[in-house]
């Protein structure tokens, strides 16, 4: 292929082509090309296609290997003996210093002139444009995040000991407890417990694989849940009902009958279903398969409108169920595959950001996920030296309370504000500028267990403790989430080295459950111990729960026994249950509002439709008289 030399190269009279490389004289190799005498050596092809051969990139590059003749080894030659017959004189070698292409990232690249019909090819050279970071979905939004809080907020936290609902609030020499006579039990271990959402009934979980539902007026049984199908060995741990009370979801492990391990000393384990229980028949309508170890939680909850559960497994694994309006079946099913978890034990979720995000107590540490597009999103490590197994949201009542949802800002079309502007004169600089949101952040409590001294198999760390966090939320998009200790818990004989113990809260107390029968109570402000209940047998206390709109207290333990406790003087009775009576009177006027509301939203939507309707047969009627 000839290429075209630029004008100001070229001889004042002479337009042809002639060859870019270097001469060494006037005779020419047997691969070299020859025009009108002139030898003419060919080029690499580095265009994608040779117009005028038809031939592209390759075909080129396979001729010219072909064709190439390989340089020869310089060496020093004789002195040449000057033939007086010989009368051509060879054009004198030139050099030129070859310097980088302003088309070119190599350091030393080939120069291509300006004009060549390799110049349409060149590399366009990188402008020096600003870095803008892409949109990522798993940033921080405050406007979205407390859009949905303001839209969906959550009910978890209006219940505590200052909210006037009927719980138990203070626990003291002045206000003391007393055990109170009930038959709640099991004949095994009662590994867990569950309220109504109503507060009338308790559920109980034992792992001889069966689910017991109890009145809390009278502590009477009231049905026996079990699966009567179910050709393998069940075990219930945890669970939770639906809203409107007509079904319980159930987990734990499933052992297989015909198989035993040697090295667990037990059946051989099964992929572990949840089971959803129909309250009134007893019978099981629904499987959520996914779990491949036992389950350690389960919770209810609704995200835009939607009906979820999230449950935690020895598997390591958190599973997000999407359920049905009636919550009966299941639509999908998505896995938070971190890669990272071994066990995740307990979940809750983060205030004011309507169920968007939640903290999971996994492994010895806690992990923030978002549960929108279910990843996780950042690991407090080291917790714990070996688990940190329950973690939960409080309000604790005695410390500084979080600021409100902050309010929608108020959309401003005018040019944003900015300190740049006051500079360059835009905006006055004695003008007051946007007011910044509060910082936002949410108080959360934890416990765990440390490892053991190898020989003495006593506690080789420190002693047990439970952990008061705030957790402060990002104050910009993307911006990034802190934990900090605001106060630890602890005590010489405060002995609670096993998992799978849940603790409570009542945002002024914590009661935090042992491995010897008892139970602690801790005053959150003062982290002194309040008292210790000891009516369990010699073996782990495994739930505690505080009731939200009654003077109750219960614990459940490993001696398949549920001990329920209330306050012991008759005034501080007296007022809690009106104080209780007063609850219920405005949920049931806040409930009938919201139903008229309700009522009121669908007679206007039909009124609408009717209207519509009418105007499109009017509609009707004027085209027909028209034609």
């Amino acid at each position: 292929m000839t290429v075209l030399i630029p004008s100001h190269t070229r001889g004042k009279e002479n337009d042809e082509p002639i060859d870019i490389e270097n001469v060494d004289g006037p005779t020419h190799s047997e691969n070299e090309h020859v025009e009108e005498g002139r030898p003419v050596r060919k080029r690499k092809a580095t265009v994608p296609f040779d117009e005028d051969t038809e031939m592209d990139t390759d075909e080129l590059l396979e001729k010219e290997v072909k064709t190439k003749k390989k340089p020869a080894t310089k060496t020093k030659a004789p002195k040449a003996v000057k033939d007086p017959a010989v009368t051509v004189k060879a054009p004198k070698k030139t050099t030129k210093k070859s310097t980088r292409s302003a088309f070119s990232d190599d350091e030393d690249g080939t120069q291509y002139p300006a004009n060549s019909i390799l110049s349409k090819f060149r590399r366009v050279p990188k402008g020096k444009l600003p870095f803008v970071k892409p949109e990522d979905p798993l940033d921080f939004d405050p406007n979205y995040v407390y859009s949905l809080a303001r839209q969906y907020p959550d009910s978890y936290w209006k219940h505590h000991a200052e909210s006037k609902s009927g719980m138990i609030n203070k626990i003291s020499e002045d206000h003391p407890l007393e055990l109170v006579e009930s038959n709640i039990c099991d004949q095994a271990a009662i590994t867990g417990m569950v309220l109504s959402p109503d507060g009338t009934m308790l559920a109980t979980f034992c792992n001889l694989g069966s689910v017991r539902l109890w009145s809390l007026e009278d502590f009477s049984l009231l049905k026996t849940l079990r699966d009567a199908k179910e050709e393998h060995i069940d075990e219930f741990y945890v669970g939770t009902f639906v809203p409107d009370q007509t079904l319980l979801l159930a987990g734990g492990k499933l052992k297989d009958r015909n198989n035993w391990s040697e090295a667990d000393e037990d059946n051989n384990i099964l992929p572990c279903p949840l089971k959803l229980f129909d309250i009134l028949t007893g019978e099981v309508v629904c499987q959520l398969r996914g779990h491949k170890e036992e389950l350690l939680c389960v919770k209810r909850v609704q995200f835009k409108g939607e009906n979820y559960f999230l449950s935690g497994s020895q598997d390591g694994y958190l599973n997000k169920w999407h359920m049905e309006s009636d919550w009966r079946s299941v639509k999908v099913m998505e896995q938070m595959e971190d890669g990272i978890t071994c066990m995740a034990f307990t979940v809750s979720f983060v205030p004011n950001t309507g169920n968007k995000y939640f903290l999971a107590a996994a492994d010895e540490n806690l992990r923030l996920y978002d549960f929108e597009h279910a990843t996780l999103l950042q690991t407090f490590e080291n917790m714990y030296s070996s688990y940190c197994d329950c973690g939960k949201f409080i309000q604790p009542v005695d410390f500084p309370m979080p600021p409100p949802i902050p309010e929608e800002e108020p959309v401003d079309d005018s040019e944003e504000v900015s300190e740049s502007a006051i500079k360059k004169g835009k905006m006055k600089a004695d003008e007051d500028e946007p007011a910044s949101r509060p910082q936002q952040y949410a108080y959360f409590i934890s416990r765990g267990v440390e490892l053991l001294d190898s020989e003495e198999r006593m506690i080789a760390k420190d002693y047990n403790s439970c952990t008061l966090h705030k957790l402060v939320y990002p104050t910009t998009k993307g911006g990034k989430w802190y934990l900090t200790e605001v106060k630890k818990f602890q005590d010489e004989e405060y002995f609670s080295n096993a998992w799978l113990i849940k603790i409570s809260s009542n945002g002024r107390y914590l009661m935090a459950p042992t491995c010897t029968g008892e139970v602690f109570i801790y005053n959150l402000k003062t982290g002194q111990v309040t008292g210790v209940l000891k009516d369990h047998d010699d073996v782990e206390v495994r739930d505690v729960i505080f009731h939200p709109t009654r003077p109750l207290l219960l614990t459940s333990a490993d001696d398949g026994q549920v001990r329920v406790y209330t306050y012991s003087k008759p005034e501080d009775l007296r007022k809690a249950l009106k104080d209780s009576e007063e609850a219920q009177r405005r949920d049931s006027e806040a409930a009938a509002l919201v139903s008229v509301a309700t009522d009121l939203s669908a007679v206007s939507v039909k009124d609408e439709e009717e209207e519509e309707e009418e105007e499109s047969i009017v509609d009707v009627v004027d085209e027909d008289l028209t034609e």
